[in-house]
Formats: structure tokens, C-alpha cells, sequence
């Protein structure tokens, strides 16, 4: 839990004012709470949210405030592009002062005019916080009596708390090729060394192993729109695709998809090259390549299965399609500009220089190389993600010797190389 009061130094404050009159000092947060000076526009308090505050996450907002009956003050709460909307409407009276206009952060008000049942908080619910968010919450003067008296959008204090158990990030996943053990990496927050490993295990605490005579084969990870990191999987022998939904290194379900009979996915010469979230939706796509006739494509799917798939296509409508022996290959997918689209990501395999497609959806519109130095002396890029979460993936890679590094990728070049931990095992394959 986090408590934020309005008057404190960590609030940047415009037109709001710090008071302490009447009898605020009885109730409030540390005796003092703020209220709007120029009636004629917003009251705006602004702050950060920071990786010291919690993890990216689900929060419930509870605010605590005056909620008179002099108005119906509008408030809005923005976090992340996101925008939540409340207004003060409970109209409470407050003929002796403000503690019978108080709204605390949960249960009655000391005056008895509020009941446990009629108090709002949390105000908000399951907002999606993270560190570097910028929140602001922006309230407006309202009157609504005769005698022209306002409502002036008092607070007090902001409580921020989990709105569910909030589960570290998987960063990397492992597959043991002799052991079938599967695991997982949680990095720090610049991704520059390991914090937690941890096998995959079920829910009664046993590893989940993937069995030597089993055909399905890692094929990289998938958000389902839910802020979990799943593992992806396809069968070598029918060319079923499976998920596996996870919280936090525990196994909850298995998602089985029967490819359609025909189109992207359907045989065997459609591979799994990537996912990404292409429509800004939330969750991420399947990005398949055909290698035979060059064709890519794009699965949408949910819980329940597969929805649609779509060719990428130019501008005008006509597929995209590379030869399979052209020297750029199609390896992932992932947000290579910052736009909160999936991009197409290739690798010149004679050169070993890298480039993506930018996408508006899954149509084409130009071609952008990435300025960076070949990929050369035994290193193998493994997939792409938001490693250092500034909004554009970066590249992984891993080498023969277990050494794992990874690039992170800054205005379509190469910013910063880091190396991780190494993995002297090379019976691990590694996969993001």
C-alpha cells in the first residue's frame, strides 16, 4: 500500500492550495488537506509512480476527500493514455464543518453521515500502474445552490494498493533438452543481471517436464492481454500450437489450438517466427511465415482459441512475400518504434545486419535498418523484448560458449550492449 497526501512535496500541485481550517485538521491525513484557488479552471495534482512504489501491476485507487453538497465536482484520474472518471455527488452535509462532508479512504466518517455501505473507495479499480507513470488527477469547481457557493474539489490523501497478487515478470524461459526441465529468469528492472530462476512447476508445487518423446517445441512467449507472460509452443508432427498460461513461474492451464484446415498455420510449412500485439489491443499475436511460398501472416487469438488470421499485405492490399532464399529472414516480431504496434524484425543472414518492417496493423509500410554492427563471432539472436521497458524491444542473444547478452535498441540503433548471466549448459535453449 502507498499513501500519497495531497499537501506533500511528492504532489506537484496547480491551482490547488494547501489548507488546514476548520475542523480538516480532525479528519485529514496529516491534519491538512488542498482544495481549488481560481474556480475557473481545473485543479490539477501530478505525480509519479516508481519501481520503489511496486511492480508494474493492477492498483485500486482510493481517494479521500470532501464530498459537500454545494456541487458536483467532476474528476478525472489519468495514468498511462488511460483516463477513469468519477464525480463528488454523494452531497453530504456539512452544516457543523468538514468532517461531515469526509469521505475516508474506507469505511464511515466519524460523523456518522457517511455509512460503511455509501462510502465510494476504492474509487477506482484494477488501474494498470507501472514504474514511470505519470498520474494526474485533474478536478473542476461545481455549484449547484442559490447562494453560488462551490464545491471546490478537496482532498485529502491518495491510497494506492494491489488489486491482486502482483506477480513478477518472467523475463526469460529455458528448456533443458536432456532433462525436459523448463524454466524461467526474472531480471532486474534495467535487465542487466538475474534476480530470480525458478523451474516451471504445477500447482501442486511438482516440475512440469516436457516428456523425450514429446514433439511440441518452444516457439517463443504470448500475452493474452492480461499482462502474463505465456509459453508458446507448436507440435513438430501435426502442427498444433499450445499455451501455457502461467502465474509467475506456477503452470495454471494448457490452451490446445487446432489449426483451421486451410490458410496461415495449417501445415507444416507455416512456422511460428513471433508475436506481437499488432492492433494496440493488448494482446499479442501469432506471426507465421510460409517457407515455401514466402507468405506472412498473423493469427488473433483468445482463451478460448483461434479467432481470425491475416496476411500482411502493402498498401494497396497485395500480400508481402519473401522468398525463402532471400538473404532477410523473418526471426520476431515486437515494438520496434514506440507506437504500441508489433513491427516485423529480419535478420540478413549473409551479413547479419538487422531491420524490421514497420507496420500499421498488418499493413506494410516501410522498410527501417537498424545501425548497428553484424551480429557476428558465434552470437545467435534468440528473440526480441522489452527488456529495459522504454517502449521499443531489444534483441537477445546467446552463444555457444553460454554466454547471454542483449542489445538494447534506442532511435533504430544499437544504444547499449549488456551482458547477463552466463549459462555454461548448453543443453538449455533460451527464448523470450
Amino acid at each position: 500500500m502507498v499513501l500519497i497526501e495531497a499537501e506533500s512535496n511528492r504532489v506537484r500541485r496547480v491551482n490547488y492550495e494547501i489548507i488546514s481550517d476548520d475542523d480538516i485538521p480532525a479528519v485529514a491525513s496529516g491534519g491538512q488537506a488542498v482544495r481549488i484557488k481560481d474556480t475557473n479552471i481545473a485543479g490539477v495534482l501530478k505525480f509519479e509512480w516508481t519501481a520503489e512504489d511496486g511492480l508494474a501491476g493492477k492498483y485500486d485507487i482510493r481517494i479521500a476527500h470532501f464530498d459537500e453538497n454545494d456541487g458536483n465536482s467532476p474528476l478525472t484520474f489519468s495514468v498511462n493514455e488511460k483516463v477513469y472518471d468519477y464525480t463528488f455527488n454523494i452531497d453530504l452535509p456539512g452544516a457543523e464543518g468538514f468532517k461531515e462532508n469526509f469521505v475516508p479512504l474506507r469505511g464511515a466518517n466519524s460523523s456518522g453521515t457517511l455509512s460503511v455501505d455509501d462510502n465510494p473507495n476504492p474509487i477506482f479499480k484494477g488501474v494498470d500502474l507501472a514504474p514511470d507513470n505519470v498520474i494526474e488527477i485533474s478536478v473542476l469547481a461545481s455549484g449547484n445552490n442559490k447562494d453560488d457557493n462551490l464545491e471546490l474539489g478537496r482532498i485529502d490523501a491518495i491510497e494506492i494498493t494491489p488489486a491482486e497478487e502482483i506477480i513478477p515478470s518472467l523475463d526469460l524461459f529455458w528448456h533443458h533438452s536432456v532433462s525436459r526441465q523448463v524454466g524461467v529468469w526474472t531480471l532486474n528492472e534495467e535487465s542487466t543481471s538475474l534476480e530470480t530462476a525458478a523451474f516451471i512447476t504445477d500447482q501442486s508445487g511438482e516440475d512440469v517436464l516436457v516428456p523425450d518423446d514429446n514433439p511440441w517445441e518452444g516457439r517463443g512467449v504470448l500475452d493474452l492481454g492480461d499482462g502474463n507472460r505465456n509459453l508458446l509452443w507448436r507440435d513438430t508432427v501435426t502442427g498444433g500450437v499450445a499455451i501455457w498460461k502461467m502465474k509467475g513461474s506456477e503452470f495454471q492451464d494448457e490452451i490446445i489450438i487446432d489449426p483451421p484446415a486451410d490458410g496461415p498455420g495449417s501445415n507444416l510449412d507455416w512456422e511460428i517466427r513471433g508475436t506481437g500485439d499488432v492492433n494496440g489491443g493488448g494482446a499479442e499475436e501469432i506471426f507465421w511465415y510460409n517457407t515455401s511460398t514466402g507468405e506472412i501472416a498473423v493469427w488473433e487469438i483468445d482463451e478460448s482459441g483461434f479467432e481470425n488470421a491475416t496476411f500482411i499485405t502493402d498498401t494497396s492490399n497485395e500480400a508481402m512475400i519473401i522468398s525463402p532464399d532471400n538473404d532477410w529472414q523473418l526471426l520476431a516480431a515486437g515494438d520496434m518504434d514506440g507506437d504500441g504496434d508489433a513491427d516485423a524484425i529480419w535478420e540478413n543472414m549473409t551479413t547479419k545486419q538487422f531491420g524490421y518492417w514497420k507496420l500499421d496493423g498488418t499493413v506494410y509500410q516501410e522498410a527501417v535498418l537498424i545501425d548497428a554492427r553484424p551480429a557476428d563471432g558465434g552470437w545467435e539472436f534468440r528473440g526480441a523484448y522489452d527488456a529495459n521497458r522504454d517502449g521499443v524491444n531489444d534483441f537477445f542473444f546467446r552463444n555457444s560458449q553460454g554466454q547471454n547478452g542483449m542489445w538494447m535498441i534506442e532511435n533504430n540503433s544499437l544504444g547499449e550492449i549488456v551482458g547477463i548471466d552466463t549459462v555454461e549448459d548448453t543443453n538449455f535453449s533460451f527464448y523470450v
